[in-house]
């Protein structure tokens, strides 16, 4: 694996990848699209053990959701880039916000879910990348060693680790 770093906007904000994302999702929904102001966002599922804070940390804003469940989107204080979220107060797993990555080509997405709020002049590239009205079910999509790691994330309690 290549160590991937990214920032915020103004880079107060920066961070390294340890590991490669569990999956990537491109996210289509309409909380997605509202809270980026853009199409869609690219989520990198990662541990958060995986994360590594080179500045300062990110701060947290608990965002309403369609799905009522927990959302915290963790920002830059200064510009308010949204630089990863944990749904769900897992605190084991974030999304990163992949297009904050220094080079967001390095990561693309392992599935497009909910596609039906995607506008209808963007087109989804028809490259083997399955596509899902809604979510799917990931038993059914991710690899074992995906699972793997996600099981074990979410058994033990970890938080990104701040760089000293």
């Amino acid at each position: 694996m290549t160590r991937l770093t990214g920032s915020c906007y103004c880079g107060a904000v920066k961070y390294a990848l340890a590991a490669d994302p569990i999956f990537v999702h491109a996210c289509w929904c309409r909380d997605c699209q509202i809270q980026t102001g853009g199409p869609m966002a690219l989520n990198a599922i990662i541990e958060a053990s995986n994360v590594e804070i080179l500045t300062a940390p990110p701060v947290a804003d608990d965002m309403a959701t369609d799905s009522g469940r927990p959302h915290l989107i963790h920002r830059c204080p200064t510009c308010k880039t949204a630089v990863w979220s944990d749904y769900g107060a897992r605190t084991t797993i974030l999304f990163v916000r992949a297009l904050t990555l220094d080079d967001p080509s390095a990561i693309r997405p392992d599935v497009h879910i909910y596609i039906r709020s995607k506008p209808p002049f963007v087109a989804i590239p028809d490259d083997g990348v399955p596509v899902f009205e809604d979510y799917y079910n990931p038993k059914e999509i991710w690899p074992a060693e995906a699972a793997a790691r996600w099981k074990a994330a979410t058994a033990t309690a970890s938080a990104p680790t701040e760089r000293t």
